[in-house]
Formats: C-alpha cells, sequence, structure tokens
C-alpha cells in the first residue's frame, strides 16, 4: 500500500469515527430541544427530582415520581420518552411522607437554531474535506482534509446530558471529541497556513511545524485527565479558578495561533508570489474575512461583554462561517480561483439586498401595526400583502443598482469601456464593411478587457484564415485544429504535451501568446474564431470577462455573417455593374452611331456616337421620334444590306451616312418589338475615296504632262527665239509687228503652261526648316503691293492678341509656301479688283482683302478672304483640279489651286474653301505648328 492509499485509508476511518460521534451528538442535542423542565436521578422504584427549571411542571425537588398515568416508573429513560409523547401527564409522586398526584404539563419546544446551522456547516466542512483528499491527495490536500475534520468535529460534536440532565459515558466521550477538535485546530490551521499554498522552503520552518502540536497536545493531556480520572494524575482537584484557568488558557492558545496564521496570511500575500498563487491565498482570506468577521462582531463580542442578541443575530453571525471552507477548497482545487471579486460582488450585493428587504418590510410593519387599528384585520392583512408585493418587487432593481455600484468600484477606470464593450455588439450589427467590424471587434475586446493580445480567424471555405496575420501564429486553422471547440463557450488553450512530439497547432497559438478560444458560430455553423491572451497585467479571465466577451461575440457573429452576405451582394452587384459598363462601354465606344427605336420610331437608347452625329445631347433625345433628328426615310428594313444616304445637318454642310436596321436580340430585357438603328458617318471615307481617285488621276495626268512638256517644251522654245529675233529686225510700225508680239506672249504662255506641267508632275523633297508665317504673308503682301495700291484693295491683319512676327511657325519650305500664300492673294486680288470684278460695278463696297491666322489644338490656320462675288456652289468641288480656272480667258491656266493643294498636303497640311454666292470666298490653309525650343 503506498502513502496516497494509506492517507484515504486511514481519512476514511477518521471521517466514520467522527459521523458516528457527530450523529450522537446531534441525536442528544435534538432531544434536548424538548426540555421536560426538571432534572431528576434513578432512584430505588422510581425517579428522584434534583432541580425543577420550569414551575409548570408542578413538581418540587426531593419528588420522587413512581407512577406516569397508569404504568410505574422504571428509569429515566422511560420515564423521559412517556413525557414526551403528549403535552400533559398525571404523576403519582411521593412528597415527603404524603403521595400526592401532580398534573403534568410538559414545557414548549425549545429549538436551538444557531445549533442546527452549526451542524449543517459542519456536515459542509466534513464533505468538502472528503471531497478535496479525493480530487487531490496531496500532502496538502490530506492536512485540508484533517482541518475540516476538526472544524467539523467542533461543530457537529455538543457534548450535552441526559434528558435528565444527568452525565453518562456518552457524554464524556463527546466532551473528549468535542475537546480534541477545539486544541488541534488552532495547530492544524497555522500549519495549514504555512504549507498552503506550497510547502515552507526554508528547512528550519519544516523542522518547526512538528512542534506546533505540542501546546494543543499538552492542553488534550490536561483535558482527558480532566475527563477520565477527574485530574487525578495531572490537573489535580477540579476547583473552579483551576477550570478558569485553563479556560483562559485555551482561549489564549487559539488567540496566540490564530494572529500566527493571519500574519501567515499577510505575509505570504505580501509576497511576490505568481499570480494563481496569489489568488489561492486571496480566496482563503475572502473565506476567513467574510467567515470569521461577522461571527466575531455579531457574535463574539457581545459574548464577551456579556451581552446576548436576538436569536436571528446569532443566526446571521452563523450562516457565514460556511465560506470558509467553500473558499478553501476553491484555492486547494484550483476552482474559478479568478472570479473571487465577483462572488464577493454578488455575495456583498445580494446580502445588502436582503438586509434592505428585511428593514424596510419590518420598518413597514412596524408602521402598519401602530396606523393601523387591531380590528380592522382584513385591511391589516391587506397592506401587508401589498408591502410584501412591493418589497418583493423592488429587490430585483435594488439588487441590481448595487451590483452596478459595486461593479463601478471593483473596476473603476476600466468600467465606462466594458460598459461600452457591452453595449458595442449593437453598433456592430450597422457595420456592412468587414475588415472595419473585424478591426473595430478587436479593438473593443482589446480596450474593454485590457487585453494583452487577440485576434479573429474569419471562416473562409474550408479553412479559418488569420484577419491580422501575425509571426508565430498559424494564418490558416482547419475547424478541427482545436478539437470541440465549437460545441462550447470558451477553451482555455494548453501547451501541454508528449516529449519529442511536433508542435500541434494548439501549442502554437499558445506559444504566440494565446490562452483562450471563443467560437463564432450561427445556426450550427462556424464563422469565426477569436483568440485572446491574458490581460495585460498577465492575470486571466474571471467569469465577468468570459460573460462580457461572450456576450458581444453572440452579437458579432451576426454582424459578421451579415457584412460577409454585403461583401458578397457587392460582389455580385460589381460583377453585374461591370458586365453593364462592360456592356455600356462596347455600346458607348461604338465609332458607328447607334440607336434603339421602339415599334413608333422613338428613340429608347442611343450612344455618344449618335448624338455627336445628330447635335445633340443624350438626354434630349431619348423619346423622341427619329424623323425629327435624322430625317432619312425611309429606312431599310431589318436584315438588309446598309444603305447610303445623303443628310444635311443644322450647319448646312452635307453629309453621307450608312444606315442599317437590325432587330433586337429576344431576351434581353424582354421586348422583342425594339429595332437597332445603325448609322456611320462615311463622309470622310467618301471624300477619301474620291481624293485617292483623284490623286491616282493627277499621277497618270503628272506623267502625262511630263512627257507632254519634255516633247513640247522644244519646239515652243525654237517659236519664241525666232519670234524674238524678228521682233528684233521688225520697227515697231511695221503692221506685222504687231503680229509677231502676239506670237511672243503666246510662246510665252504656252512656256508657262508646260513649267506648271512639270511642277505638277515633280515630287521633290521638301526642304524642311521652321519658318515663320507672318514675315512669309507680308514679304506675298509686298510683292503685289503696287497692284493693291494702284486698285485701292485694303488688307486687313488679324492677328492673335500679343503675336510677334517671330512667333506661329510650321516646319517646311519657305518659297513653296510663299508661292501657295502668293497665289491665293492674287486669287482674291483678282477676285475684289481684276477684270469684272464686283469693285468695278456702282454702289459696290471698294475691294477688301482679310489675312487671319488663328492657332487651335497643335495646327496654325491662315484664312485669306475677299469680298468678292464668290464662287458658285456647284463649283467648289472642281476648283481644286488641274486646268480649271475661272480666268480662262484673262490669262489663268487652271493649274494655280492644283499645286498650292499639294503643296500644302506635302506640309501634311490642308487647303480648303468657304464662299457663298455674292458674300465673298475664304481659302483657309491648315498646317502643323512647331513649337519655338
Amino acid at each position: 500500500m503506498n502513502l496516497r492509499s494509506l492517507r484515504l485509508a486511514v481519512s476514511l476511518l477518521l471521517a466514520l469515527a467522527a459521523v458516528a460521534l457527530s450523529g450522537w451528538s446531534v441525536y442528544r442535542k435534538v432531544q434536548s430541544f424538548q426540555p421536560l423542565g426538571f432534572e431528576a436521578s434513578a432512584a430505588g422504584a422510581g425517579v428522584q427530582v434534583l432541580r425543577v427549571t420550569d414551575p409548570r411542571t408542578g413538581l418540587r425537588p426531593g419528588d420522587l415520581i413512581s407512577v406516569i398515568g397508569d404504568s410505574e416508573v422504571t428509569g429515566g429513560g422511560g420515564l423521559a420518552r412517556s413525557l414526551r409523547e403528549s403535552p400533559e401527564h398525571t404523576l403519582t409522586v411521593l412528597r415527603g411522607a404524603d403521595v400526592v398526584l401532580v398534573q403534568y404539563v410538559r414545557p414548549a419546544l425549545n429549538l436551538d437554531g444557531p445549533f442546527l446551522i452549526l451542524a449543517l456547516i459542519g456536515s459542509v466542512y466534513l464533505l468538502i474535506g472528503l471531497y478535496t483528499l479525493l480530487r487531490q491527495g496531496t500532502p496538502q490536500g490530506f492536512l485540508f482534509y484533517l482541518w475540516c475534520l476538526a472544524s467539523a468535529l467542533l461543530y457537529l460534536v455538543s457534548p450535552t446530558p441526559t434528558v435528565l440532565g444527568g452525565i453518562d459515558t456518552l457524554y464524556r466521550a463527546l466532551h473528549i471529541g468535542d475537546k480534541v477538535a477545539r486544541v488541534l485546530l488552532p495547530a492544524l490551521t497555522l500549519h495549514l497556513f504555512l504549507a498552503f499554498p506550497e510547502a515552507p522552503r526554508a528547512g528550519w520552518v519544516r523542522r518547526l511545524v512538528p512542534f506546533l502540536y505540542l501546546p494543543g497536545a499538552a492542553l488534550l493531556t490536561l483535558e482527558l485527565d480532566l475527563a477520565l480520572t477527574g485530574g487525578h494524575w495531572l490537573f489535580g482537584r477540579p476547583l473552579p479558578e483551576r477550570l478558569f484557568l485553563l479556560d483562559r488558557i485555551e482561549l489564549t492558545f487559539l488567540a496566540v495561533f490564530a494572529v500566527a496564521a493571519v500574519a501567515v496570511l499577510g505575509w505570504r500575500l505580501a509576497q511576490g508570489r505568481p499570480w494563481e498563487q496569489r489568488r489561492q491565498m486571496q480566496w482563503v482570506a475572502f473565506g476567513l474575512g467574510g467567515g470569521y468577521l461577522p461571527f466575531l462582531f455579531l457574535h463574539g463580542l457581545p459574548a464577551i461583554f456579556g451581552l446576548r442578541g436576538p436569536e436571528l443575530v446569532t443566526v446571521l453571525a452563523v450562516v457565514p462561517l460556511a465560506l470558509v471552507p467553500l473558499t478553501f477548497a476553491y484555492a486547494i482545487l484550483r476552482y474559478k480561483l479568478w472570479d473571487i471579486e465577483v462572488i464577493v460582488r454578488d455575495t456583498i450585493s445580494l446580502t445588502l439586498t436582503l438586509l434592505l428587504g428585511i428593514l424596510g418590510f419590518s420598518l413597514i410593519n412596524l408602521a402598519i401595526s401602530r396606523g393601523v387599528a387591531p380590528d380592522l384585520v382584513v385591511a391589516r392583512n391587506l397592506l401587508m400583502f401589498v408591502a410584501g408585493l412591493a418589497i418583493a418587487g423592488l429587490l430585483v432593481p435594488t439588487r441590481k443598482g448595487i451590483n452596478v455600484a459595486l461593479e463601478r468600484f471593483q473596476y473603476r477606470g476600466a468600467f465606462g469601456k466594458r460598459r461600452a464593450l457591452s453595449d458595442f455588439g449593437r453598433e456592430l450589427l450597422h457595420e456592412r464593411d468587414l475588415d472595419r467590424l473585424c478591426a473595430a471587434l478587436l479593438r473593443q475586446i482589446e480596450d474593454g478587457v485590457e487585453l494583452e493580445a487577440s485576434n479573429l480567424w474569419l471562416a473562409q471555405g474550408d479553412a479559418l484564415l488569420a484577419v491580422r496575420p501575425e509571426k508565430g501564429a498559424p494564418e490558416r486553422l482547419t475547424y478541427g485544429a482545436l478539437g470541440d471547440v465549437w460545441r462550447r463557450d470558451v477553451i482555455r488553450l494548453s501547451a501541454v504535451a508528449l516529449p519529442m512530439e511536433p508542435a500541434t497547432v494548439e501549442q502554437r497559438l499558445f506559444a504566440a501568446g494565446y490562452r483562450y478560444a471563443f467560437p463564432l458560430t450561427l445556426r450550427g455553423r462556424a464563422v469565426g474564431l477569436v483568440l485572446t491572451g491574458f490581460k495585460v497585467d498577465q492575470t486571466p479571465f474571471n467569469s465577468d470577462d468570459i460573460e462580457l466577451i461572450r456576450h458581444l461575440l453572440d452579437q458579432a457573429a451576426l454582424a459578421i455573417e451579415n457584412a460577409q452576405l454585403m461583401g458578397q451582394l457587392h460582389l455580385r452587384l460589381e460583377e453585374v455593374q461591370g458586365l453593364q459598363r462592360y456592356t455600356e462601354g462596347i455600346f458607348e465606344s461604338s465609332p458607328a452611331g447607334i440607336a434603339v427605336l421602339d415599334p413608333e420610331q422613338r428613340i429608347a437608347s442611343a450612344n455618344a456616337a449618335f448624338a455627336t452625329l445628330v447635335g445633340e445631347e443624350k438626354p434630349r433625345l431619348l423619346g423622341r421620334r427619329l424623323e425629327e433628328i435624322l430625317p432619312v426615310a425611309p429606312l431599310p428594313a431589318a436584315g438588309e444590306p446598309p444603305h447610303e444616304v445623303h443628310w444635311r445637318p443644322g450647319t448646312g454642310e452635307e453629309r453621307i451616312l450608312q444606315v442599317s436596321l437590325a432587330a433586337f436580340a429576344a431576351g434581353q430585357c424582354g421586348r422583342e418589338d425594339l429595332r437597332v438603328l445603325v448609322v456611320h458617318d462615311v463622309t470622310e471615307r467618301v471624300a477619301m475615296e474620291k481624293a485617292l481617285q483623284e490623286n491616282e488621276r493627277l499621277a497618270a495626268l503628272g506623267m502625262l504632262a511630263a512627257g507632254v512638256a519634255h516633247e513640247v517644251n522644244t519646239p515652243i522654245t525654237g517659236i519664241s527665239s525666232y519670234a524674238q529675233m524678228l521682233l528684233a529686225e521688225t520697227p515697231e510700225s511695221d503692221p506685222h509687228y504687231d503680229i509677231l508680239k502676239k506670237v511672243e506672249r503666246q510662246t510665252f504662255r504656252a512656256s508657262r503652261i508646260v513649267n506648271n506641267l512639270l511642277e505638277l508632275a515633280r515630287r521633290r523633297p521638301n526642304e524642311s526648316r521652321p519658318v515663320a508665317l507672318i514675315p512669309l504673308l507680308r514679304e506675298s503682301i509686298e510683292l503685289l503691293a503696287d497692284r493693291l495700291e494702284k486698285r485701292r484693295v485694303e488688307v486687313v491683319w488679324e492677328l492673335p492678341e500679343g503675336a510677334t512676327d517671330g512667333d506661329l511657325r510650321v516646319t517646311g519650305c519657305d518659297g513653296e509656301l510663299q508661292q501657295v500664300f502668293t497665289n491665293l492673294l492674287l486669287n482674291a486680288f483678282d477676285a475684289v479688283a481684276g477684270p469684272g470684278a464686283c469693285s468695278d460695278r456702282p454702289g459696290r463696297p471698294p475691294g477688301r482683302i482679310v489675312i487671319s491666322l488663328v492657332a487651335e489644338a497643335g495646327r496654325l490656320s491662315v484664312r485669306i478672304a475677299d469680298n468678292g462675288p464668290g464662287i458658285p456652289p456647284e463649283k467648289l468641288e472642281t476648283i481644286f483640279q488641274p486646268f480649271y480656272s475661272t480666268k480662262l480667258n484673262r490669262g489663268g491656266t487652271g493649274l494655280g489651286l492644283s499645286i498650292s493643294s499639294e503643296i500644302v498636303r506635302r506640309h501634311g497640311g490642308l487647303l480648303r474653301t468657304e464662299s457663298r454666292p455674292g458674300e465673298g470666298a475664304c481659302f483657309i490653309v491648315e498646317l502643323p505648328e512647331t513649337v519655338a525650343a
């Protein structure tokens, strides 16, 4: 048998002995609750009365009770049993020499409430001691069991004489058991405080422990000598003064050891011990203070001063004694170590609430008793009933208010944070952003409970992912990584592991500083897992902390699910919006104008290209009929090839449109009667095709011109030379002189035509360099200055504000550009001042040429406008063709504008014209602008 089994066997034997002794003690004590009113002893054929304690019995000292009713009295035990059967009896008593009949009246029952409570507390001591020993069979547990056993004997064993006041063997056994408990309990208490929560480390303290029991052993020896031999061996005669001295010695012994135990407890509390041992000592201190202080103030001190209060006060003094074994057991078993403040707070609030209720009911009862007449029984009872209901209804809010006040005192500065944390759950339900929600949740938990660390793992598919990844902690957890955490409110993490085994997830989390795991579940589904460390001061959670966090997380689980659902909804919405934007992007980015038409030819929707094409804003198009905006009827049928139509918008410029119609795809919006109109503006394409044809024509013409010029130039040169030779030999008076002069002029004209043909056919590379347009235009004007002045033609300049001669540059050949501007100025001069010009007609204004330069979007526009007769609209498309001229009868060749247009084209520009009959013409040269370095 090992030492633990031996201790357990001895403990059970001692427990059985204590139960037997306590049972007899309680039985005899309960019998004493029914007093007989006298003390007696067996004497001969009856029972002789020694002392009368209640005169209502009708007995006198010295009476010999021989008959009770019709039965003879055979002994004290039988007499006592007979007297307890009914409250009244007829006794035959020998009083002196006379035999008298005495009508016996049994005294009232006298319950000892404090003893019953103490007996219950003693039973609690014994049960707690046994339970602790069975749960923790350590030397400390065995010592605590012995302390509980001694305390149980002290409360349960009460030496009570026989029913008739006699002292028998059982009385002596109970007396000895009581004395054993009294003299051993102080030493056991001090020993327990020295060994708990850990055995003393100093060797001299351990060696001193056995000597703690010597005073108790000496006192026990004296008590045994006195009880068994009447003091024959050691104590001597039991004189009153000696008994009083022994009682004072026992009291001093108890006081000294009690003070020593309290000193040891205070010394241990003052030491910087680990948090668990500090909490164990705090539990013990709470039990001692909560159990013994009420007993001391309500019963001990009044007894010392000879005062005796009501039995209710004694009961109130005795009840808290049950806290002592409970708190010791909590401390030894380490059960709810961190709930001491919570239990103290709840105990105080409950006690104060009950006291206030009792006080209030007593005051109301007193007021009703004095204020309502005794004969108004119904009214008194009704008022008492209503008062009781009112007080009962006020007890709950009263206790709640007291508890809040105590909680405020307990947590002090952290109370507001904890209250905010308890209310924060409702705010979480309004947060829809998951990241902000998780961050706020962890921040509030850390601030409210003053945590060292916390983190959240959210359920994502088949795993849990950390919201705040951190070093040392796994970023991904499986649902079964922490066992059955999902079926519990909270689990405490542990680092316990088998040697040489790889670290588990729980151990890794523990090493990262986490101590608790709180599951977040909703309708049986895992939502997340919150892990927390200890508090900042390295103390574990109490039940208040766990309940506070658990309450918040229950609400947070719903908030997280709502946020996740909202996030998924936003993702779906973004996908839908993305698809819509994609579709709209295709619709809007199409270069073709697209419009959706209803059966009444009204526009249901249109893209930006269509709005730009028709020159309207998109919102103003919706609901309008197509013919109001784009009159291109009749439209082609759905599925027919595109049609090209001519359309002239409000600007007056004719556009060429390619129009097609298609049926709307069924099922897209539930409308099968819609049609899609697609409009392409092919004006530029048609113009490019015409330009390509023109270039091809010019290329062919150039080849022809080169050949013709080469073949014709030689005979023309000969004819011109011979004509000049003849002119030189012919006097002016000769009638052939004028004919020869005409021949000379025509040869010169033919030579000029040939040179122009060569210029048109030639593809010379540009000698490009920066050219300032303003000086170039001034030189061109100077070339025509004599003509302009002679014909009084006004030249007007319109230049950009602040522009100088060095501004407004292009890159190109200055000679070619001057040729272009000179040709355009000469054409303008001929239009306003040449033969047949409008200025020659009466009532017409003088000739006017306006030269303006505009810089816009990286291009320079030179506009040369005149107030001549203008160009007929039907000739605008042909004026740039070779050999077309309005001055063929006045010496024009029809190649000037063609050559100018080709030069501008080679410079990357465009030459175009604007004209209205009778309002003059305007030629516009657009060239790329060169920015000065």
